[in-house]
């Protein structure tokens, strides 16, 4: 019998700084690489090739970004997330490892130094170092805290984090 999915949410990297920030750094990476070769070709050399290797290179991040997502379902058995294409694996909590779920508001930049699985930066005086919580940070400002039973954090953003608490206090059986 399959599992049943009883909340679904997905989420995409759409922020406006992150795709600015791969135009700054892509485009004229390209101008600089096809100008170079162009100007510096040999008599023998394919052109056209090492243009469209140049472009395909530039261009990796943008199709990468544009179809990475963020996969967040409460199943029968545990909660189970999926950061793709970077997760081979879905990563899963079992709600016998949930000691308490609840909705925060999150700043992305200030807290975890950005998008993706993330952990939170902690500077001291011989340098930084990466503590608790590890963060799923994909879309927006709302999130939810998830605090488990061997003492680690789990934060991961939703649309809709108020749903996805109630879906896994429900068929977890979770007492918050």
């Amino acid at each position: 019998m399959a599992p049943t999915t009883y909340y679904e949410e997905t989420q995409y990297f759409r922020q406006t700084w992150l795709w600015a920030l791969l135009v700054i750094s892509g485009v004229p990476a390209a101008v600089v690489g096809i100008t170079a070769v162009a100007t510096d070709a040999d008599a023998g050399t394919n052109v056209p090739l090492w243009i469209g290797i140049i472009l395909a290179l530039v261009s990796g991040p943008f199709v990468l970004f544009y179809c990475a997502n963020l996969r967040i379902e409460v199943r029968d058995t545990a909660l189970r997330l999926r950061l793709w294409p970077f997760h081979l694996r879905t990563r899963t909590v079992p709600y016998a490892d949930v000691a308490s779920i609840t909705a925060t508001e999150i700043s992305p930049m200030k807290e975890f130094g950005g998008v993706g699985v993330r952990l939170q930066p902690t500077f001291y005086r011989w340098g930084v170092r990466f503590d608790d919580p590890l963060g799923y940070i994909v879309e927006g400002t709302e999130a939810v805290r998830i605090e488990r039973e061997s003492g680690r954090t789990l934060v991961v953003t939703s649309t809709d984090p108020h749903g996805l608490i109630r879906a896994v206090e429900r068929v977890g059986g979770i007492d918050d």
